[in-house]
This record gives structure tokens, C-alpha cells and sequence, in this order.
């Protein structure tokens, strides 16, 4: 549709049950806004390893032709076809960022976080949070158990030059679904609450179109606590970011986009600053 913000959609998909909320909403995307799907899976690969045992490259291959199998199975049960690309590199996210690439996207849908491990407190998985970093694109994360937006979009928005993107996008979403949005700014404190009520007030203007009136909303206090509540409280199911320039967040650190989408059970669009 020519009035949706995205036009290339790119799943990234492992196909394992931590992928299953990513594919469910992918394809939900697909067929009500009328826009192709892409897939690409990609396949952790050790030339050197694999010279030496063949036979667990060949394996690899076997593992994942079972999966897209079964992926277009899935598929085809709702209705959508798919352009499956396989890519093989010693960094899946690194392969993921280069077929995005390749192939034009303009958004990324992939999982919020895959099996715990080494990395298990993190709130986002490692991977998905180096797609995040290297991306040019917008990036869906996708909790398993979410589903296709119905009820209500939240646009969190700071003052940054991504805020009108991100007022934007959210309200063409909106406008799309003909959903109710609200635009959400947080002040650090009461005296600059004055400040933040006016860039609220132009993100809304950004936000809103003949199609949408967008609501604003501004809160006071740390900015995590307050858009997990204002998600909560609002009954949001689709929450609109912007990404974080990683090379100011200090080394060992979570940034507030990861903190908000971790805490969510809700899909998180990533806008990129």
C-alpha cells in the first residue's frame, strides 16, 4: 500500500520456537498490508571446520531445507508466499544486516531474544541486538507470544533528531489500522517539564494526519519506568522507538530502547536515529 511506511519487509528466522511470534507476525503483516515478504535464515559457518568434518556442514544444510519446508508449510497456511534466502557466515547477525542490505529493506522483523544462555539476563538477545546496532533499517522485535496489533500504538518519543521519524511512522501505522496512538514524552524532572511539553506537542503534530488524531502524553521520572507504564496503562500492543547511538552507551551497559523493549511482552519497532 502506498501509504504504508514499509514496503520491504525482511523476516530473519532460525525457524525454532523462539522464532515463532517473529513468523506469526510477519506474515499477519504481510497479507493485511499488501507488501512482499522476505526471509533470510542465516547459518552459523567455520570454512576451516568444515573442511575437516563435512559431514556436520552437510547435516547444517539437511537442518535447514527441513525448516524452510516447513516454514512455507506455515506459510502458505496463512496465506502468504515467501522468497527464502539461506546465508552462511561465522556472525548470523552480520548476514542478516548484509541480506537487508542486498535486498533494499526497509524493516527487519526477528525474535526479541532466542535461547537463554551465557547472555541470559540480557533483556535483549545478543544477536538481535547487533541487527539493531548495524541495521540502517527498521527493526521489529517480535516476543514469541505476541500477536498482530489490535488494540492501541504508543510512539515514545525524547528529544532527539529521530522524534518526527518516529511520530511519523507510528502515526501512518495508526492511520493504516485505524488504531488509536499515543504519543509519549518523559521529562527528567519538573523543570523541564515546559520543554518537553512543546516537543510533545510537535512530535503530535508530526504523528497526527486527516486520517488520525494523535493523542499526547507527558510524564516525569525515569524514562523506562514511566513507558513501561504508560504501555500498560494505555493497553498498547505496538510500541514505536528510536534506536540509541551504541557508541554512547558506556561498554557492559543496557540501553533504554533495550530496557523498554525487554520489558514489554509487547512487538517494539526500532526506529533508526
Amino acid at each position: 500500500m502506498s501509504d504504508y511506511p514499509f514496503s520491504r519487509i525482511l523476516l530473519a528466522t532460525e525457524h525454532t520456537e523462539f522464532d515463532t511470534g517473529a513468523e506469526r507476525l510477519a506474515f499477519a503483516m504481510a497479507k493485511r498490508c499488501g507488501v512482499p515478504l522476505r526471509v533470510v535464515m542465516p547459518l552459523l559457518s567455520n570454512p576451516e571446520y568444515e573442511a575437516q568434518m563435512p559431514e556436520f556442514a552437510r547435516r547444517a544444510e539437511q537442518e535447514a531445507a527441513a525448516k524452510i519446508v516447513q516454514l512455507r508449510d506455515v506459510a502458505a497456511a496463512a496465506g502468504v508466499k515467501l522468497d527464502v534466502q539461506v546465508r552462511r557466515g561465522s556472525e548470523r547477525h552480520r548476514e542478516i544486516v548484509e541480506e537487508a542490505l542486498e535486498s533494499k529493506s526497509d524493516l527487519i522483523i526477528i525474535r526479541r531474544r532466542g535461547k537463554p544462555g551465557f547472555f541470559s539476563r540480557m533483556l535483549v538477545g545478543e544477536m538481535v541486538s547487533h541487527v539493531i546496532r548495524d541495521a540502517s533499517c527498521s527493526v521489529l522485535l517480535v516476543p514469541r507470544k505476541a500477536e498482530f496489533w489490535n488494540r492501541h500504538i504508543l510512539a515514545a518519543v525524547g528529544d532527539t533528531p529521530s522524534a518526527s521519524d518516529i511520530a511519523r511512522s507510528a502515526g501512518m501505522i495508526a492511520a493504516l489500522c485505524g488504531l488509536p496512538l499515543t504519543v509519549l514524552s518523559v521529562s527528567p524532572d519538573q523543570e523541564s517539564y515546559s520543554k518537553t511539553q512543546a516537543l510533545n506537542t510537535l512530535s503530535v503534530a508530526m504523528a497526527s494526519s486527516p486520517a488520525l488524531k494523535a493523542r499526547g502524553e507527558v510524564r516525569v521520572g525515569r524514562p523506562v519506568e514511566q513507558t513501561v507504564a504508560a504501555v500498560k496503562e494505555n493497553h498498547a500492543d505496538l510500541v514505536v522507538i528510536g534506536r540509541q547511538r551504541y557508541h554512547l552507551i558506556p561498554f557492559g551497559s543496557r540501553s533504554i530502547m533495550q530496557d523498554i523493549a525487554g520489558n514489554l511482552d509487547v512487538p517494539t519497532l526500532v526506529i533508526p536515529a
